[in-house]
């Protein structure tokens, strides 16, 4: 006996309550259920005096595509229209787009309440282009020896930038800046905001809670939440930095400007029961001019890292 074929209306008064993220896929995992249950149909009942049901139950199928096509974004199942349609090239990227929506939105809760647990964290930086001041290296290391015997250009910028492979225990309840120490408050866990346009080349694998995602390339050096990174993490050396705290170890360098770019920034979280249970980041740094002053002499530098983050066996 053929199923029996319902009416708008009535598939109206069956709506099922979902939340928004996820509207506009079942609105379209809907249209496709539909047209491949009318082609069934069709096929089964050829030859038999069911075309004119075949060609209804079609008709019902095309006209929630043609509507599932003309519907906005903002509309939701509620509203009694569907979004979306199977035979859309838009509609067809849809799912992704929910799926960032559910992926950031996840993450950045389970970043939220394991920012304020325990944690062990670890990160490691090397240098892939070490500081290069041209002929003036000589010249500045003199100027930093005059202050600090034992220090060097590559020892103060690279201490700065966290060259080498630090780790530490956060306990519950303690200040993961003061646990970790110095520049603590940039490679302590950040609550993230993260927005779905920021994923990207999303890889879900939900069975392990698993989310791998690459950022967008930036040359913006901030913490104000403006970039996708800088909604990530703090981990990021800006120029406001860079010369104060340089000033403050060889007062008589002055940082001008720099010219930076974060990029390679790649990013794996995995969540279990809504909880994080790692994390981890790593970028490339690159420094194509940063400019300084040492008594007076102008000197441009460069230089670059690589730099990977991890944060690991929580304790909530």
């Amino acid at each position: 006996m053929a199923k029996e074929v319902l009416t708008p209306e009535e598939i109206a008064e069956k709506k099922i309550r979902r939340s928004n993220g996820w509207t506009r896929f079942w609105a379209i995992v809907l249209a496709l259920v539909l047209v491949g249950a009318s082609t069934a149909f069709a096929t089964k009942k050829a030859g038999e005096a069911n075309e004119e049901a075949a060609a209804k139950q079609a008709e019902l199928a095309s006209q929630y595509a043609a509507a599932n096509a003309n519907a906005g974004s903002a509309q939701s199942w509620d509203d009694g229209a569907a979004s979306g349609a199977a035979s859309s090239s838009d509609d067809a990227a849809a799912p992704a787009s929910n799926e960032a929506e559910e992926a950031a939105k996840a993450i950045n809760a389970a970043t939220a309440t394991a920012a304020t647990a325990g944690y062990d964290w670890k990160r490691t930086s090397e240098y892939t282009q070490p500081i290069d001041v041209g002929n003036a290296t000589e010249t500045l290391n003199k100027v930093i020896h005059m202050v600090d015997a034992n220090a060097s250009l590559d020892s103060v910028v690279g201490g700065f930038l966290g060259i080498g492979k630090k780790d530490a225990k956060i306990e519950k309840g303690k200040d993961a800046a003061e646990c970790i120490g110095y520049h603590g408050e940039n490679y302590k866990l950040k609550a993230t905001s993260l927005k779905a346009s920021d994923l990207k080349n999303l890889k879900v694998e939900v069975e392990e809670g698993k989310y791998t995602f690459t950022l967008e390339d930036t040359t913006n050096l901030v913490k104000d939440g403006s970039t996708s990174l800088s909604r990530l993490t703090d981990d990021i050396v800006t120029l406001e930095e860079i010369s104060s705290e340089i000033k403050a170890q060889v007062s008589v360098v002055d940082v001008n400007s720099i010219d930076a770019k974060y990029s390679n920034i790649k990013v794996e979280a995995v969540i279990t029961d809504g909880k994080l249970v790692s994390m981890t980041y790593s970028y490339d740094a690159a420094v194509s001019k940063l400019a300084l002053k040492a008594l007076g002499i102008s000197i441009t530098g460069k230089g670059a890292m690589h730099t990977e983050a991890s944060y690991t066996n929580f304790v909530y």
